[in-house]
């Protein structure tokens, strides 16, 4: 049963991770343009995110070292801080977007007005945080976000080509026009960086000692960051495999959160949209969860203050006082009417240029025998792993000018 239990910590990191806000507009706007012709970025994307999450939760289990007490070593100090301040800025923007689709998903369900729903939402958030340990917050979002799979089965149930959507794991490398080849490439890095969000693996590394986990329980640590990655990709393919059965064929762009969702429900209607409604609040409470926590994960790490969500407040204060603020702050920014698509957007880009600075020093402390004994990366998982640092590398390098040519991918 502790294992079982254990497993929601994988769930949540991804449904909060793969499936927030920008995984469910961006992926359903890739389908919606494209066809299933972007399946293998999904596929792509979650071997490297499984890859990625494994190493940081052994190396959290054997070296008891959190990811940022690793950039900090092994990046030095003042690049260490650049990163530090980067990933915290892009934790603020995206739980700021987090906040605002879940003022949105409000707003459908009651009528109220977003702003006051926006307030609301993170307070009760803020409130769940607080009072709630660490175990019950992952099983609590986590097990929610399962409402989600109404994604999948309306997929299924729409009948998709399967002809179609096994070719889409394969590159299309020839596109129609530079535009079309433009967008391809955009989305193609979109989906691959949101499916590798950093608050993620910070999370979950995290997480791993906050709940003590020890060698023994190395297993489980590839179970649960393998089965919620490979759960968090089927809810992936699912909207994917919507956009380009529903929006497609009638050429429409959903570019809000609420035409996204309504997708979710429709071959039943309004049976399943509140279903479909509530699994996406759950999901997007459990990233804003993540994003607030990772933000005081990540300051208190790098700094080697105390922090934990099962500490007492006043044991851990700057833990606790960081993501506090880091929720407050997100509520300011979201409160100022940019759109939360505007600053997911943002997030998944400017999060694909700084992965390679936290990715590169878990490979490093990874394959060191020095540090991890006889859990050291194998040979074959150094070899897929540099692998996965030259691609994230690539899209690191891409990503910012395939935004600005292709508008944030507009069509």
């Amino acid at each position: 049963m502790k294992k079982l239990l254990g497993i929601t910590l994988g769930i949540m990191t991804a449904l909060g991770g793969f499936v927030d806000l920008g995984q469910i507009v961006f992926t359903t706007q890739a389908g919606a343009l494209f066809g299933y012709q972007l399946m293998w970025a999904i596929a792509l994307g979650t071997a490297a995110i499984i890859v990625y999450m494994e190493m940081c939760g052994r190396i959290a289990v054997v070296a008891k070292e959190p990811v940022f007490a690793v950039v900090r070593d092994r990046l030095g100090r003042r690049l260490g801080l650049a990163v530090l301040v980067a990933s915290n800025l892009l934790n603020l923007i995206t739980c700021a977007a987090e906040l605002g689709g879940i003022a949105i998903v409000l707003h459908l369900l009651t009528g109220w007005p977003e702003r006051l729903l926006l307030v609301l939402g993170a307070v009760a958030i803020g409130a769940a945080v607080l009072l709630l340990r660490f175990q019950w917050i992952e099983r609590t979002f986590g097990l929610s976000g399962l409402m989600m799979s109404i994604f999948a089965v309306s997929a299924f149930v729409l009948h998709p080509d399967w002809g179609k959507l096994a070719r889409g794991f394969l590159p299309a490398i020839a596109q129609a026009d530079r535009r079309h080849t433009l967008l391809y490439a955009y989305f193609a890095v979109g989906i691959f960086s949101a499916l590798l969000m950093e608050y993620e693996v910070h999370f979950y590394s995290s997480g791993a000692m906050e709940e003590d986990w020890e060698p023994k329980d190395l297993n489980e640590n590839f179970m649960v960051a393998a089965l919620g990655s490979v759960l968090g990709a089927v809810l992936t393919s699912a909207l994917l495999v919507l956009g380009a059965m529903l929006f497609l064929p009638r050429s429409i762009f959903p570019q809000t959160l609420s035409t996204a969702v309504m997708a979710g429900a429709f071959p039943f209607a309004k049976k399943a949209l509140v279903l479909a409604l509530l699994g996406t609040l759950a999901c997007l409470g459990g990233a804003a969860v993540e994003t607030a926590l990772s933000g005081g994960y990540n300051l208190c790490q790098f700094f080697d203050l105390r922090w934990g969500k099962n500490l007492p407040p006043k044991s851990a204060p700057v833990y606790t006082a960081s993501w506090i603020a880091m929720l407050v702050l997100a509520v300011v920014l979201a409160l100022t009417g940019l759109r939360p698509l505007q600053l997911v957007n943002i997030s998944i880009i400017f999060g694909m240029v700084v992965m390679p600075l936290t990715y590169y020093p878990i490979l490093r402390v990874a394959a060191d025998k020095g540090i991890m004994g006889e859990h050291a990366n194998r040979r074959s998982v150094n070899i897929i792993s540099g692998i996965f640092l030259v691609l994230i590398t690539i899209a690191a390098i891409a990503a910012i000018p395939l935004m600005l040519l292709t508008h944030s991918g507009q069509p």
